[in-house]
């Protein structure tokens, strides 16, 4: 892949030629700004082959203005302009920030996370950045923040400005965005080239009618069913006297699946029209023997069963002492009943996989597969993958033959779907259609088919404040939404700690080959103290810290009491934390851009995708600025 980088400054074309030294694609760097940029551009796609253009804020805007090829912007992250903005905001500056919207909204998150304030002055139109430079004066900015266009007029007015330079992530993130475009592009025109080789190699009979109803395409398959030359096909209407009554009938019928007789043969139809802003531009059509469909249930079953698709934990695995928590487990049982979608609401590590297991073998369905998925555990266009499969030539790398899809590997069983609200809206309009008609189509392919599941779905996050601040579809949201289980905090049910802590303990000791000893009772008042953050996944873990302290030491009495005291002192700590304010002064710039980072890394339950999404850095960098392996 070729890439054109037009720097608009000079400093930018020497970070990019560093940053970019080592990529694995063909990048060209040159400096031009704006018009000039735009005339570089010109010259160099006459010259030379550009697949796509990467540039910043006016000059990028310009060369999408003016070109047909795919041109990149390079976004202004929160650190590029905490590397400049930063040591005035120190100084007690006042500081203004000008230039496109990119700009201006990354010193919002900024100025929101430093808990400063900023001057926000928005560039729409560059024929206006004169009135917008008067209102910065009036303000009465100190110094002036932005990009190269408000810079350069800034500078014939004398007034005081320093420009945002993109840093080597913003670069590198865009860098790959466009690979990412052009391969996605590249593998379309793949997929088009080789179109007769699919169409030629399904098991299928493909009709393809234009929206005249005219037939463009039909397949040798389809040929053959038919028993009439597709040469003699082609240019015919569908309604044709050679084409079987029925079939014609169809394309515009209300059901787009239908059981259909040719010569006495049993096949069914497909029909799936193709719309464009809700106007049908063309319709497909499928024919498959019956006999077909019969002997691929027969082998999804057997693979099912091979693979082991179980759920291990009943409701007799959860240690429920308090008021609250058999409240829930109760409810939970009157849900395992029906056969209606669960939704699990509940803090990260409070138990909803458990619940999720426990319904299922509780349900009509215990013989059936459980599948249990953590949606922000993957890319989005792997989760997408994962749950609805795809088919052979669906994409680049795709597997021979395609590949049946997590929900179809549920089919009698449960699906249980973690994390729901990390879903991409794409992934989300998908499994509404999936949980609203139960039917599935596999990416890449044009088969529909029924599935027959249970959707048991966790969130730990307020999904109805997810849905109103738009980042959960709401009809999603109720459709979810028909039985709910809220499971308690660890904190609200302290009468579980003991036991479970216990239950633990012992399993502990037992896999490890040592007795159980007896726990000082000091230890069980301080974890009833403790807050439990992390819930019973935390206590879990601390249970095993115990069992093999206690094993590896003779002075188990000191033991505990280094246990307490870390416990005690790790409650202060995070009390402490809450309680004080930022002191951003005090802190360097590396420090500031690491805490951003790992409280961002935080607030995401440690998702390095979504994480680095979100800041405009690509992951290998997040990895390296977090120092994980």
């Amino acid at each position: 892949m070729n890439i054109l980088f037009i720097a608009p400054y000079l400093d930018l074309v020497k970070t990019a030629e560093e940053t970019l030294k080592d990529s694995p694609y063909q990048v060209k760097v040159l400096l031009g700004d704006l018009e000039k940029g735009l005339q570089i551009a010109h010259d160099e796609l006459v010259r030379s082959q550009v697949d796509v253009i990467v540039s910043r804020g006016g000059t990028a805007s310009l060369l999408r203005q003016n070109l047909q090829i795919p041109v990149f912007e390079i976004d202004v992250t929160a650190f590029d302009l905490l590397r400049i903005v930063y040591p005035y905001v120190k100084r007690g500056s006042k500081v203004a920030v000008v230039g496109y919207e990119n700009v201006v909204s990354g010193a919002r998150s900024l100025a929101e996370i430093l808990g400063v304030e900023l001057g926000y002055f928005l560039v729409q139109h560059r024929e206006k950045i004169d009135s917008v430079l008067d209102r910065v004066k009036n303000w009465g900015a100190d110094i002036l923040i932005g990009d190269t266009v408000s810079i350069t007029t800034a500078q014939g007015r004398n007034i005081n400005c320093e420009l945002v330079r993109s840093g080597p992530e913003a670069i590198r993130a865009t860098v790959e965005a466009a690979a990412r475009f052009y391969d996605h592009m590249h593998e379309g025109i793949v997929r088009s080239n080789r179109l007769h080789t699919i169409l030629e190699h399904t098991d299928k009979g493909v009709i393809y009618l234009d929206s005249e109803d005219t037939i463009e395409i039909i397949n040798s398959k389809a040929e053959k069913i038919l028993g009439v030359s597709r040469y003699r096909l082609t240019g015919t209407k569908i309604s044709s006297d050679l084409i079987p009554g029925h079939i014609g009938e169809s394309v515009h019928g209300k059901n787009r699946n239908r059981l259909i007789q040719i010569d006495g043969k049993d096949f069914l139809l497909e029909v799936s029209a193709v719309r464009v802003d809700g106007i049908r531009e063309a319709t497909l059509l499928f024919l498959q023997s019956t006999g077909y469909y019969h002997d691929m249930e027969g082998m999804i079953r057997q693979q099912l069963t091979s693979r082991g698709l179980i759920a291990n934990d009943t409701f007799d695995s959860i240690v429920a002492r308090s008021k609250i928590m058999l409240k829930t487990v109760e409810r939970a049982r009157r849900f395992s009943r029906t056969d209606s979608t669960v939704l699990l609401l509940g803090e990260t590590g409070c138990g909803k996989e458990i619940f999720a297991q426990s319904i299922h073998n509780a349900s009509p369905r215990s013989d059936g597969p459980f599948i249990g998925v953590n949606c922000a555990a993957l890319p989005d266009s792997l989760l997408e993958s994962e749950l609805f499969g795809y088919a052979e030539g669906a994409f680049t790398g795709a597997r021979k033959g395609g590949k049946p899809g997590l929900f179809e590997l549920a089919h009698k069983g449960t699906i249980f779907l973690d994390e729901v609200n990390d879903m991409s809206n794409a992934v989300q309009a998908r499994f509404l259609r999936v949980l609203q008609e139960k039917k599935l189509m596999r990416i890449g392919d044009n088969k529909i088919f029924d599935i027959d599941i249970r959707i048991i779905a966790a969130s730990n996050k307020d999904l109805l404040e997810e849905a109103e601040a738009g980042r959960f579809r709401k009809d999603l949201y109720y459709r979810l939404k028909i039985l709910d289980i809220e499971i308690p905090p660890l904190r609200k049910r302290a009468e579980d700690i003991v036991p479970l802590f216990a239950a633990f303990y012992s399993t502990a000791k037992n896999r490890n080959s040592v007795p159980v000893d007896c726990i000082s009772d000091k230890l069980y008042e301080v974890m009833i103290q403790y807050p439990w953050p992390g819930n019973v996944r935390q206590l879990r873990n601390f249970a095993e810290k115990v069992a093999v302290l206690t094993s590896l030491e003779e002075e188990r009495e000191e033991v505990y009491l280094d246990l307490i005291d870390e416990l005690k002192s790790e409650h202060s700590t995070k009390i402490y934390t809450a309680a004080k304010s930022t002191n951003s002064e005090a802190k360097t710039l590396r420090e500031i851009e690491e805490e951003i980072i790992r409280r961002r890394w935080e607030l995401n339950d440690r998702n390095v995708s979504r994480t680095a999404r979100e800041l405009g850095i690509d992951r290998v960098t997040l990895r390296k600025k977090l120092a994980l392996k």
